[in-house]
């Protein structure tokens, strides 16, 4: 894959302008957001699941809603947007959706975490 393939790819699953926005226009402190997240999130996931299994809604709420928090730094409306699907149905109490859901987020968290890797590398 290119450079700019790349590039393009990052800017599908987040908004690199906007992210640096959030940080002032820091790429190194934008470059530390990426490792804390990516270091952090799979802890997020497995507590969503976790939370699906046992059918823990709040578990899967406080989860997805931490989430959706850390992926907004980034301007990734489509994982956002997966994340807030399943706070939603954590707060509801409706788990019926959930592993659909759970599988639509992974797919999305998956593309940006490439995508933000591909941003790191690349910057």
């Amino acid at each position: 894959m290119t450079s700019t393939n790349e590039s393009k790819f990052a800017e599908q699953v987040f908004d690199m302008t906007e992210a640096l926005e959030n940080v002032g226009g820091d790429m190194d402190l934008l470059k530390e957001i990426i490792e804390i997240f990516l270091e952090d999130y799979p802890n997020q996931m497995n507590q969503i699941r976790e939370g699906i299994l046992t059918g823990d809604a709040k578990a899967v709420e406080h989860a997805a809603h931490s989430l959706k928090g850390s992926v907004a730094n980034f301007a990734a409306k489509r994982t956002y947007d997966a994340a807030y699907r399943l706070e939603v149905l954590g707060r509801e109490g409706n788990l019926e959706e959930a592993n659909e859901a759970l599988g639509d987020l992974e797919k999305e968290i998956e593309a940006m975490k490439d995508g933000l890797d591909a941003a790191v590398k690349g910057a």
